[in-house]
């Protein structure tokens, strides 16, 4: 029996479009000979499926004719495979083991059982041409290669985070283009995407940036809880507001962590062991270990890892005789257990739990210094927990994933109060502050499989969190007693429907169009005002909201190898309610008892260019959003938060990231952002200006990545590598005084690794110049206004690697 595909077909158009072709035209293809040419490469887009349905999906899309089949020996599954591939090693990655293959002509292949003496030829290649390993990305819900994506999406491979040390995302983000997290401390800060900042302090606002590991969303106004980078695929950042596929919290962007699925195809194993010695002679370890182990072969697997960091400390206190008071300890782990259901369908559950706790604030008071002076200890807890079951099928029509997951973060801060409040100026005292987040998050989602000149996706939406606050004045300390500050209670619900759907007006030229149908509702209590006899007993309140949040999107496919877009798209972010002001019992500052939404439209033209025989990659955006009504956490001349609408907003900007790689020893990658953050409209709750940008971003960022490797031996490689980035001055507050700006510094990295087949080691160097720049000029909102805070670069670190896989 032979399969041939010659009745109706699609084919890959320049550009990585579909066009119909007739049955004639498909038969000449065929039969026309390219003996001596190389192979063209185009995309796949394959799922894992029985391998007689599979082979048909790939002479479509390859526009080739394969026989053969059935083959004895050849069946079961095949592998999913999606990215920019010739033919030949296209059907060499999809084929399970058992199948071997026979490339006959330019347009032709015959399928064998591994019994027979078939194997396949190597394919043909351009002598020129470098081989592309294409990264996958799935931040628009649906997978696609990179190269070629028409909006404005970063995707960061595991083994490219191994080598520039980024350990969190945090240290990733220095080489993201548009990329920008606070430096509050571990599990204690926030992100911000393209400039779109409400301020650098967290407290009632959702996040501007949605955080996903995988398909869960793992933040709500909650910081970013820094899990560990071990055993990941990649780190995605889609910019721009993401409203329609990705709602409430996700004005400026997305970032998700995709983490490596269980393996069912083999054992696996990896361990790794780092150590530190900073330029203070302050020593730090880390540990990781992997392992992958199929329950059934070929069919079910599970996949753990674990991992624990010792954070040097780096900072003393005079006032307390202490030194690197600072230190920390990060541990945790994942495990994941992946099984094939059989029809079509498999299921994913994973479990998630991080604990960091630092015994001090990083914080210093006055600019310059790696010291200060405090009268209480400053330390941070933060507890993240994740539970969460996925099912996915893999159909002719339509490909259907439903998820849900239960989150709890748990966070505990204390911070320094001597003199707050009604006390005297002298009284030792702190507040301690508790934060608990649950959230229950399910969601549904459908894509269309068959690729034709119509795609579409589907989707229902809906999330539940509970999150209790609450603040304790303690002054015990210096003979006091504890009282309340206050303890509030909230709940948000949000539901929604989403769609998209995709059509290829001309072999060049595609529309996208799509939108979401929201409702949020919060529900707020609050009570144990301890520290005022004159503020209510008990506070509730109760708000509403509901929209539609579009996107529209045309790219245009100018060569197989540049593609330009267009796009206008929405976010949108819930209101809520406040604490009242004389809660705190000390006058002055906003009594402001609600907050509305706020919405953001982005409009953006971009492009993607792959040059010099897929060489160079350069990808490049122009963009404007207009912000109305925007939120932001700001603080009472207390030290306590109050969240308020102060105006509008805008920023302008251009964005770009460019790779090069020259040869098979060279890698270059650059990335900045030029933007124009402001407000364009002031509130009279909050004395604001609008000629200083917006808070905690800055108006330029730029970074640098260099690479050089080598094979020294056979299966033995030496690499060189440095990273460069530079942060641009802003301002911690929308006042601008003087002694909130910060930035303006630049920060590098070097380091050498060997490579073996099996084992790895590197050494390096962390911030090699030894540069003290101001990375948050903030620390403790209840000393601030009585000495300026910074928080300066970690010294100088010096550190070794080993890493052995199995």
């Amino acid at each position: 029996m032979r399969l041939s595909f010659g009745v109706m077909a699609v084919q890959r158009a320049p550009g990585g479009r579909f066009e119909w072709i007739a049955p004639a035209v498909l038969a000449a293809a065929l039969a026309t000979p390219s003996v001596g040419r190389a192979e063209p490469a185009r995309v796949f887009r394959l799922p894992s499926e029985p391998i007689d349905i599979a082979l048909v999906r790939f002479g479509i899309q390859a526009g080739v004719s394969v026989g053969g089949f059935p083959a004895a020996g050849c069946d079961g599954r095949s592998r999913p495979l999606l990215g920019v591939f010739t033919a030949s090693s296209a059907l060499a990655r999809l084929l399970p083991a058992g199948c071997r293959f026979e490339r006959l002509d330019a347009r032709a292949f015959r399928i064998s059982g591994a019994s027979a003496a078939v194997r396949p030829p190597a394919p043909p290649q351009a002598p020129s041409s470098v081989e592309i390993t294409e990264l996958v990305v799935t931040a628009e819900k649906r997978r696609e290669p990179l190269r070629g994506s028409p909006f404005a999406v970063t995707a960061v491979g595991g083994d490219t985070l191994e080598r520039t040390g980024a350990g969190s995302f945090a240290e990733a983000a220095l080489q993201i283009a548009g990329v920008t997290e606070t430096n509050l401390g571990p599990g204690r800060n926030k992100i911000f995407i393209r400039g779109i900042s409400d301020g650098a302090f967290t407290g009632r606002t959702q996040s501007t940036v949605g955080l996903y590991l995988d398909d869960v969303p793992i933040t709500y106004n909650a910081p970013d809880p820094d899990l560990r980078l071990a055993d990941i695929e990649r780190v995605e950042v889609l910019r721009g507001p993401q409203g329609t596929l990705y709602g409430s919290g996700s004005i400026g962007g997305i970032v998700r962590l995709v983490t490596a699925r269980p393996d069912v195809t083999g054992f696996r194993a990896r361990m790794v062991a780092e150590g530190m010695l900073n330029a203070h002679a302050d020593r730090s370890f880390g540990g990781e270990a992997m392992i992958n182990v199929p329950v059934v072969k070929g069919r079910a697997a599970v996949r753990a890892v674990a991992y624990v960091d010792e954070l040097s400390g780096y900072l003393d206190n005079p006032s307390l005789r202490l030194e690197d008071v600072n230190r920390g300890r990060r541990s945790g782990g994942r495990v994941s257990a992946l099984a094939d259901l059989g029809g079509g369908w498999t299921v994913q559950a994973a479990a998630v739990r991080q604990g960091i706790e630092t015994s001090d604030s990083q914080y210093v008071q006055g600019a310059g210094r790696r010291s200060r002076d405090t009268r209480v200890r400053e330390p941070h807890d933060n507890d993240f927990k994740l539970a969460s079951l996925s099912f996915g099928h893999a159909g002719s029509t339509a490909d259907v994933r439903v998820s849900g997951a239960y989150i709890d973060h748990d966070l505990e801060t204390r911070y320094d109060a001597t003199g707050a409040f009604d006390l005297a100026a002298d009284r030792i005292a702190a507040v301690d502050e508790q934060q608990r987040v649950e959230l229950l998050v399910g969601e549904a989602v459908a894509t269309s499989a068959a690729e034709s000149r119509l795609r579409w996706l589907a989707g229902a939406f809906v999330s539940h969190s509970r999150e209790m606050n609450a603040a304790v004045l303690d002054a015990t300390l210096s003979g006091g007693d504890r009282r309340s500050v206050f303890e509030r209670h909230d709940h948000l619900t949000e539901t929604a429907v989403f769609g998209e759907l995709t059509y290829d007006l001309t072999h060049r030229l595609t529309a996208t169009g799509g939108g979401r149908l929201f409702r949020t509702r919060v529900e707020t209590r609050a009570d144990r005002f301890g520290l005022t006899n004159a503020g209510p007993a008990i506070i509730r309140g109760e708000d509403t909201d509901s929209g539609f949040a579009p996107k529209l999107r045309l790219s245009y496919a100018v060569s197989p190898d540049i593609v330009a877009y267009a796009q206008a798209q929405d976010g949108y972010r819930a209101g809520g309610f406040n604490v009242p002001a004389q809660a705190d019992g000390v006058p002055g500052g906003p009594d402001v008892r609600a907050f509305g939404p706020d919405r953001l439209r982005s409009y953006e033209v971009g492009g993607e260019a792959t040059l010099l025989d897929r060489r160079l990659t350069v990808r490049v955006a122009a963009f404007r959003a207009r912000w109305r009504d925007v939120q932001t956490d700001q603080f009472r001349d207390s030290g306590l938060p109050v969240t308020l609408n102060i105006g509008d907003g805008s920023n302008t900007g251009l964005e770009f990231e460019a790779q090069w790689r020259p040869d098979a020893h060279w890698l270059a990658r650059v990335s900045g952002l030029l933007g124009d953050p402001e407000l364009t409209r002031t509130e009279a709750a909050f004395p604001a200006r609008v000629d200083i940008g917006l808070p905690g971003v800055a108006k330029a960022s730029g970074a640098v990545d260099l690479a050089y490797r080598w094979d020294v031996a056979r299966g033995v490689r030496v690499e060189l590598s440095g990273q460069a980035a530079y942060v641009g001055r802003s301002f911690l507050t929308f006042d601008g005084a003087s002694a909130s700006a910060m930035g303006d510094y630049l920060q590098g990295r070097i380091a050498a690794s060997l490579r073996t087949r099996s084992w790895e080691g590197q050494a390096y160097v962390a911030n090699v110049t030894g540069a003290r720049g101001d990375t948050f000029a903030f620390g403790n909102p209840f000393s601030r206004s009585r000495a300026r805070q910074a928080t300066p670069l970690p010294p100088r670190t010096f550190g070794l690697a080993i890493r052995r896989s199995f």
